[in-house]
């Protein structure tokens, strides 16, 4: 019975790790997409090339 509670626990553990490294990345995903919005925002409007009118 002990070894059943032991290994209940050990497999409990693995998944609170799992989530706290989920977490975590999805964050990361979050600032990225962050990051990209605000270039997005920022973009300097190049000089058209080609023939002028």
């Amino acid at each position: 019975m002990l070894t059943d509670h032991l290994s209940l626990k050990l497999e409990i553990e693995a998944i609170k790790q799992k989530l706290t490294h989920h977490s975590k990345n999805i964050e990361l995903v979050f600032n990225y997409l962050d990051e990209l919005i605000d270039k997005k925002e920022n973009v300097i409007p190049r000089p058209k090339i080609g023939y002028k009118k």
